[in-house]
C-alpha cells in the first residue's frame, strides 16, 4: 500500500473519533442534567427558574462566538505560518488551502460576535 495514503486515512479516522467522543460526552452531560431535574421533580423539590437556568446554563452565545472565532483564527494563522517551513509548492499550497477554511470560519464568528447586539 502506498505510504502517502496513510496520512489522509489516519486524519479522517482521528477526526471521526474526536467527533464521536465529543458527541458522546456532550450527550452524557445532558442526560445527567435531565436525570437531576427528574429526581428533583420526583422528590417534590421546588424547581425555580434560577435553578433551571443554572443547570442548563450554556455560555452566552456572544461569548461563545468570540471564543470560537479566536480559536479558529489562531488555527488558521498557525497553519499559514506552518506553510512557510516547506519548500515543495504542492505541500505549501495544500497547507495554505487547509488553513484558509478555519481562518475564514473564525473571521465569520468574530463578525457575528461583533454584530450581535444582545
Amino acid at each position: 500500500m502506498n505510504e502517502g495514503l496513510w496520512v489522509p486515512i489516519v486524519l479522517f479516522i482521528v477526526t471521526g473519533f474526536c467527533t464521536i467522543f465529543f458527541l458522546y460526552f456532550n450527550n452524557k452531560n445532558r442526560n445527567a442534567i435531565m436525570d437531576t431535574v427528574q429526581k428533583s421533580m420526583d422528590t417534590g423539590s421546588d424547581l425555580t427558574p434560577d435553578l433551571l437556568a443554572k443547570l442548563g446554563a450554556a455560555i452566552n452565545p456572544k461569548v461563545r462566538d468570540m471564543r470560537r472565532g479566536i480559536v479558529l483564527v489562531s488555527i488558521g494563522i498557525a497553519g499559514l505560518m506552518c506553510s512557510m517551513f516547506f519548500a515543495d509548492a504542492d505541500v505549501v499550497s495544500g497547507i495554505r488551502a487547509g488553513s484558509v477554511f478555519p481562518l475564514m470560519m473564525g473571521l465569520g464568528f468574530l463578525l457575528v460576535w461583533k454584530l450581535n447586539k444582545d
